[in-house]
């Protein structure tokens, strides 16, 4: 703050040098002073801007030899224009030096020692925060002049509060557009990484840090691991080994904030904006909105570390976080609370980082606010698995798990001033911000090889604290999607692609029922119709979810595929409901079925090994995007086609003959048309996959 000089104060040089010439010469002559002795008191305060310290700063001026006070010495404070004023002190007779003729501020204060050897005088803080330094001037004569400086801090806490606030939701609100802009450009990469994972954990972690370094987010990939053990496309040992490459991966956010590109905040947001409003793609303003986010989380980023540039000559706030990072329980505590509330680990080391890089906390007490961030980031994945089943409740626990024993060990064992693994961070960088960037990545590779061999034993621990085994046939139609997929719409997609093939398998076994029902008079029909009830269930459980997609920003692929997904489950839903027309059907027949004539009873039977067949098709080519699969249905169709016309044949043959089974006869009629009509909504199916999942016209979709 020096230099910064306000309009309108006189600056009497003449006035000046008279008075200090007249103060020396009533000092005292040299053979009177042997030696002084100077006592400074009142520096390292801080306080509020525009506000008076609350202790005067002070000389005590004593002789060397006698140590007796020295009475009537001058003593001049001064303070730079603008940065505060000199406030004079009543007892203490005082002469102003130098004075804002506009305000009134003083800025050179000539004050004499009194009886007691003592100079005093009090400091108005600026109005704006930075440092406030003062300085004493005593002149003896013989003895020189004499300097001390009062260091004080002026802030302003309701300002630093919302700035460091304002700068973490920047930070928070860039952080969420990179990551999702990163989500939407990468998210067939993505689920293709995680889809060929095998039982290797080495593969699953090396997979788990690329996904997490592509997204940036941990966060999301341990929710997207907890969806997975839910659905049942992941084992718990394999999210435990992508688990702990997620950890690693993490660390590259902090490593990209370490170095020094906040000065490109403006033109990141810039170009973000250009991009997000001029590009012409879906992928160039998914890139835009990755640009866009990483501007505004380095503004963030400025704006917190401006908030706390002026607290860096604070003793009084340097003393508290010294005292409270050197302790190991409350700096992990601190950093555990903190990205349990923000849930953000990317956060709470950027914010970490920025206390380092301020010079308000130690190397050791960061690394122990890092590790605290470790445990806090971890209750997303807890939430996210909280309605889900024990597997991905498992899975959640296993995070827990890792991150809170890894931190308990490092804390108490690694962590000390003299270890090995403080003397590498420290000898990484000489950046205090690259340095904690580089504890939280070695921390997290150190606790991950120490793991993976124990990823058996840390899913057996975690079984172990969530007891119980799944029910297995009472979820068989139930559909709990997460909303935390809804971020990233590929993975969001693809769960109600799987959940489809669910639907269809269990549409499956209600169209088995409900044909055994009709041949062979069971199972009762209110089984039947309780599976068609199920099956609507997830019906629309699909179609709320998807309708929250509908409001996300799709790419141009996921725009047509929903529809078609969402015609298809209307389709599986249609098929259940003539599975309910079959038992009506059924309840028709008086007596045995055998009574019927022979030739409709045999059409009957072809048609439903038909229909069953094509179902037995369709679950292969909705889960294995089989396109063979597909394509047989399309031939099945035609064959179901021709039953249905010799059936139908049949049937007013048997009405010309005035057989006495007539409404038996229409009964098994009605039976093979429902037959028919499952057909046609399965070769719907069937072109829409032959389409590529996209509805391409019927002609077309039928060629394999």
């Amino acid at each position: 703050m020096a230099g910064c000089v306000p309009a309108g104060y006189i600056r009497p040089v003449m006035m000046s040098g008279l008075v200090l010439i007249l103060a020396l010469i009533g000092a005292g002559s040299p053979s009177q002073r042997s030696g002084i002795l100077v006592e400074a008191s009142g520096g390292n305060q801080t306080g509020s801007t525009g506000r008076l310290l609350e202790e005067p700063i002070s000389v005590l001026v004593s002789d060397s030899v006698t140590g007796l006070p020295l009475v009537d010495v001058p003593v001049v404070f001064s303070i730079e224009p603008g940065c505060g004023s000199l406030i004079p002190v009543d007892g203490h007779p005082s002469t102003s030096i130098l004075t804002d003729s506009t305000s009134g501020d003083v800025y050179r204060l000539l004050v004499r020692t009194d009886s007691e050897g003592s100079s005093t005088t009090f400091v108005r803080l600026p109005d704006k925060m930075g440092d406030a330094v003062a300085v004493a001037e005593i002149s003896v004569s013989g003895c020189g002049i004499k300097t001390v400086r009062f260091e004080s801090v002026a802030i302003n806490l309701r300002t630093i509060i919302f700035e460091m606030i304002g700068g973490l939701a920047l930070f928070l609100f860039g952080m969420k557009l990179m990551s999702e802009g990163l989500m939407r450009v990468a998210g067939n990469r993505m689920k293709s990484i995680l889809s060929r994972l095998t039982s290797n954990r080495l593969m699953g972690l090396v997979a788990g840090a690329v996904v997490t370094a592509i997204i940036q987010s941990s966060s999301a990939t341990t929710v997207i691991l907890v969806s997975f053990v839910n659905t049942g496309l992941m084992s718990l040992q394999q999210a435990v080994g992508v688990i702990l490459g997620a950890n690693i991966g993490t660390t590259m956010t902090g490593q990209l904030i370490a170095f020094n590109i906040t000065e490109y905040a403006y033109p990141g947001i810039a170009l973000g904006l250009l991009l997000n409003f001029a590009g012409r793609s879906s992928s160039s303003r998914f890139w835009g909105r990755v640009a866009l986010g990483l501007g505004v989380l380095l503004l963030g980023m400025n704006v917190m570390k401006g908030s706390l540039a002026p607290l860096q000559n604070s003793l009084p706030v340097r003393q508290f976080f010294t005292s409270f990072s050197s302790s190991p329980f409350l700096g992990i505590l601190a950093g555990t609370i903190v990205t349990c509330i923000i849930q953000s680990s990317s956060a709470t080391v950027g914010l970490t980082m920025t206390l380092a890089g301020a010079g308000l906390i130690s190397l050791q007490g960061a690394v122990y606010l890092v590790l605290g961030d470790n445990i806090g980031t971890t209750i997303t994945a807890q939430l996210a698995a909280i309605g889900t089943n024990r597997s991905a409740r498992r899975a959640a626990m296993a995070h827990s798990l890792f991150n809170l024993i890894g931190a308990a060990y490092f804390g108490l064992l690694l962590v000390r001033p003299d270890s090995f693994y403080m003397s590498l961070v420290e000898g990484s960088s000489s950046d205090p911000m690259r340095q904690v960037a580089n504890a939280h990545t070695l921390f997290n590779v150190f606790n991950a090889a120490v793991f993976l061999p124990l990823v058996p034993l840390l899913a057996r621990l975690s079984k172990l604290l969530v007891p119980g085994e799944d029910p297995l046939a009472e979820d068989a139609a139930s559909v709990k999607f997460s909303d935390k997929l809804l971020d990233t719409p590929v993975l969001a997609v693809d769960e109600i692609d799987r959940t489809v093939v669910r639907m269809a398998d269990y549409t499956r076994g209600t169209v088995r029922r409900a044909f055994e029902c009709f041949f062979e008079g069971k199972p009762k029909p209110d089984e039947i119709l309780a599976m068609e009830s199920r099956v609507d269930e997830m019906q629309g459980a699909i179609t709320v979810y998807a309708t929250k997609l509908f409001s996300r920003d799709l790419s141009e692929e996921l725009s047509l595929r929903l529809p078609v997904l969402l015609h298809s489950i209307n389709d599986l839903e249609r098929i259940s409901d003539h599975a309910v027309n079959v038992i009506e059907a059924r309840e028709r027949i008086e007596g045995r079925i055998n009574n019927v004539d022979s030739t409709l009873l045999e059409a009957a039977r072809d048609a439903s090994r038909t229909v069953m067949t094509m179902l037995d098709h369709i679950v292969d080519a909705l889960d294995r995007k089989d396109i063979r699969a597909a394509s047989e249905i399309l031939s099945l169709e035609e064959k179901l086609d021709s039953i249905e016309e010799r059936c139908r044949d049949a049937y007013t043959e048997s009405l010309c003959g005035f057989h006495p089974d007539g409404l038996a006869g229409l009964a098994v009629n009605d039976f093979v048309n429902y037959c028919e009509r499952m057909g046609d909504h399965l070769t719907n199916i069937a072109q829409s996959i032959l389409g590529g999942g996209v509805w391409r016209g019927e002609e077309e979709n039928r060629q394999p």
